[in-house]
């Protein structure tokens, strides 16, 4: 069974607090499922069984390529003993509001940041995607900086749909 550990709070309020112990119980149940590990396993682009990485304009790979199952591995390895895998979450919200962006994942870092307007608009199953796809930054998967129609393929928007979606069937 993977576990998903909320291993730091910052910043948020009783009632966000409250949520957040929502998203974790759900996140729980969804890394566990079936659908989860197929709907990984299946995820395709161009008709490919795999995610979208970058390359640079000299055809090197900016991202490394992982094939799907490799992703899978990744995102549901052990951080602690191998019997026991588990996700761990520090999680902080931000003052204020941001249009565009839900929040980030400082890459030197390990905290996920959301902002407020974020965090207390967000359906549950959205809410629980951008936790997924801020996770995969963590992880050390990375996507353009700028919309583009790949992004959507990329490994956290992938994850973070593949979650948000089988969220939305719970």
């Amino acid at each position: 069974m993977i576990k998903v550990n909320i291993d730091a709070t910052k910043g948020f309020n009783a009632d966000e607090l409250k949520r957040i112990e929502q998203a974790q119980q759900l996140l729980i149940r969804i890394v566990n499922h079936d659908k989860f590990k197929e709907r990984v396993l299946r995820f395709t682009t161009d008709g490919l069984y795999r995610f979208h990485y970058r390359k640079s304009f000299l055809g090197n790979w900016i991202d490394k390529p992982y094939s799907n199952k490799q992703v899978y591995d990744i995102i549901t390895r052990s951080t602690v003993a191998e019997e026991s895998k588990q996700i761990d979450l520090k999680l902080a919200v931000l003052p204020g509001k941001d249009i565009d962006a839900l929040g980030y994942t400082n890459p030197a870092g390990d905290m996920i940041y959301t902002y407020r307007n974020w965090v207390n608009s967000l359906s549950m199953a959205q809410y629980v995607g951008h936790l997924a796809h801020e996770w995969c930054h963590q992880l050390g998967f990375d996507h353009e900086s700028k919309r583009t129609a790949k992004n959507e393929h990329s490994v956290p928007f992938g994850i973070g749909k593949i979650i948000e979606n089988i969220a939305w069937e719970c």
